[in-house]
C-alpha cells in the first residue's frame, strides 16, 4: 500500500526545496521584492537561523506579512455569505460546495473579515487541522470570513497564491505554526501578527508556477493511486497492473473532442498501409476476423475503437542468427545490438531492422514480454518486432501490448510459442493519437508518484 498522505508531505518538501526540477543559476537578487521589504517599517530580514528549510541559492526569504496583505474587517448589513472554519474540507482544503447563508441580524460576532476572489484563507485555531484554503469562485452574496482566519492577499508580482497555499501545507511552516508561536496545549491557535512574521522562500515567480504545476499532476496521479488502492488494497506489483488496466481502458485520462475519433485514426492507417503495401514494403495480409460486440473484454469510451492488433500495426518475426555471432561487447564500429524475446542479448555485426520499435517476446517464459530497440538492430528468432504507423504513439503501443497479456495466447506444450497469426487476431482498444500522448504522460506520472513514495531502504 502507498501511504499518499505521507507521500504528499514528502512531495511537499521535495518542491519547496527545490528538488522536482532542475533550476538554471540566476541572481539572488529580486528587485520587486526588494522594493517591497523597502516599504516595509521596521524591517526584519529572514535570518539563516529562520530559513525553515534548505534552498538552491538563487532563491529569496520573505516574510508572509510582507508579501501578502488583507482586506480589513466589516460589520454585515445585509444577507451574507459566512465562510466560517467548519465549513471547509480540510481532507481537501477547500471550500464546501454549499454555501452558508446567513441573515445581518444573525451574524455571529465573529463574521468580520473581508475576502476577496483568489484569497488564501488560513485557519489560525489548530492550524493542526489544515483549514486552509484559496478562495476560488464567486458567490451569490457578498462573502465574509471568520477571524479565526487570516486573509491573504498575494502581492502578485513576487508571489503566486498557489505556491503560498502549499507551502502553509508543509511540515516545515507546521513546525513553525504549531510551535512555539502556538497558545494552549488542548486548544492551539497562532496569533495573526505570530502567523505573518512566518517566513517563505521565494524563487522567481515563474519557478513558482513550474512547482505549483509539478505539485498538482504529482497530487492528481496520488489521488488516482488512491481511489484504485480501495479497490485493490495489498500489493504494489497488483496496484500497477490495475493503473496500466486502467489506461488503457480510458479511466486515467479525459477524452476531449478536439482529439477527434479513434475511427479517424483508424482509417487513416489503413490509408498509410495499403500504400505501403502498393510500394511493395509491407506484405498483404490476410483479412482478419470482424469484431463481435458480445464478445469485447471491456468498456471504452465512446470515441475509441475496438480493432485488432494485425490491424494497425505490421508484425514481422525476427530471424535465426548463427551460433557463435553474438558478442558481449561491441568491439568495433560496424556492431549493432541483438535483440531477442528478453531484450539485448549482446552485439552482432550485421542488422535486419531499422527505427524504433516495440518487441514481442514468443517462445518460453518469455512469450508475451514486450522491449523496445531503436536505429539499427539484429531481431532473433525468439522476437516478434512491432511495427508501427505513423499515427501511433510508440509508448502507448508498448504499454497497451504488456497490458493485453499475450502470454495467454502461446500454445500450451513444454515449450510454449507465440505465433505472429495469434497475435495479429488480438484485440486491442484504439485512442485518439492525442489520447495516446495523454495516457503515456498520465502514467507516467502516477508510476513515478508510486516509486518515490517509497521508503528508501
Amino acid at each position: 500500500m502507498i501511504d499518499t498522505k505521507k507521500a504528499k508531505v514528502r512531495f511537499l518538501s521535495l518542491a519547496f526545496r527545490g528538488k522536482l526540477e532542475d533550476y538554471p543559476q540566476k541572481e539572488k537578487k529580486n528587485d520587486n521584492l526588494d522594493d517591497i521589504h523597502k516599504t516595509q517599517n521596521n524591517y526584519q530580514a529572514v535570518s539563516e537561523s529562520e530559513q525553515l528549510i534548505d534552498v538552491p541559492a538563487h532563491w529569496n526569504w520573505s516574510r508572509l506579512g510582507y508579501v501578502t496583505s488583507n482586506h480589513g474587517q466589516t460589520v454585515p448589513d445585509k444577507d451574507f455569505c459566512y465562510i466560517d472554519v467548519g465549513t471547509l474540507d480540510n481532507v481537501h482544503q477547500r471550500l464546501s460546495e454549499a454555501e452558508n447563508l446567513v441573515t445581518a441580524k444573525d451574524a455571529p460576532s465573529r463574521a468580520r473579515k473581508i475576502v476577496h476572489l483568489g484569497d488564501v484563507l488560513y485557519s489560525t485555531v489548530r492550524p493542526y487541522l489544515h483549514n486552509i484554503c484559496i478562495v476560488d469562485r464567486e458567490f451569490s452574496r457578498t462573502p465574509i470570513a471568520s477571524t479565526a482566519f487570516c486573509v491573504m492577499q498575494v502581492k502578485d508580482n513576487v508571489l503566486l497564491n498557489k505556491y503560498l497555499f502549499y507551502w502553509l501545507l508543509t511540515a516545515e511552516f507546521d513546525s513553525y505554526a504549531n510551535g512555539d508561536p502556538s497558545k494552549g496545549a488542548l486548544y492551539p491557535a497562532i496569533g495573526e501578527k505570530d502567523l505573518l512574521h512566518g517566513v517563505i522562500p521565494l524563487p522567481p515567480v515563474k519557478e513558482q508556477s513550474v512547482i505549483v504545476d509539478r505539485i498538482e499532476k504529482a497530487f492528481s496521479a496520488l489521488e488516482t493511486i488512491d481511489a484504485l488502492q480501495a479497490h485493490y488494497a495489498d500489493n504494489l506489483t497488483s496496484l500497477k497492473s490495475k493503473l496500466i488496466d486502467a489506461a488503457i481502458q480510458g479511466k486515467l485520462t479525459e477524452q476531449l473532442p478536439e482529439d477527434g475519433t479513434a475511427e479517424e485514426l483508424y482509417q487513416q492507417i489503413q490509408e498509410e498501409k495499403q500504400a505501403l503495401i502498393k510500394a511493395g514494403k509491407v506484405k498483404k495480409e490476410k483479412p482478419l476476423p470482424e469484431i463481435n460486440d458480445e464478445n469485447l473484454p471491456f468498456e471504452i469510451p465512446s470515441n475509441w475503437k475496438w480493432t485488432r492488433i494485425g490491424e494497425i500495426f505490421t508484425l514481422q518475426s525476427g530471424k535465426n542468427i548463427p551460433t557463435g555471432s553474438i558478442q558481449d561487447k561491441p568491439d568495433n564500429t560496424n556492431i549493432y545490438p541483438c535483440y531477442g524475446g528478453n531484450g539485448l542479448r549482446g552485439y552482432t555485426d550485421h542488422f535486419n531492422v531499422k527505427g524504433y520499435h516495440a518487441i514481442i517476446g514468443r517462445q518460453g517464459a518469455l512469450c508475451g514480454n514486450i522491449n523496445f530497440a531503436g536505429d539499427e538492430f539484429y531481431a532473433t528468432e525468439h522476437a516478434v518486432v512491432v511495427y508501427a504507423y505513423a499515427n501511433t504513439n510508440m509508448a502507448w503501443a508498448g504499454m497497451t501490448l504488456r497490458a493485453l497479456n499475450l502470454n495467454q495466447y502461446a500454445t500450451s506444450v513444454a515449450q510454449p510459442g507465440l505465433a505472429v497469426n495469434k497475435i495479429t487476431d488480438v484485440l486491442i482498444p484504439l485512442p485518439p493519437l492525442a489520447e495516446q500522448r495523454r495516457i503515456v504522460e498520465k502514467l507516467d506520472e502516477v508510476l513515478n508518484c508510486i516509486e518515490t513514495a517509497q521508503p528508501k531502504s
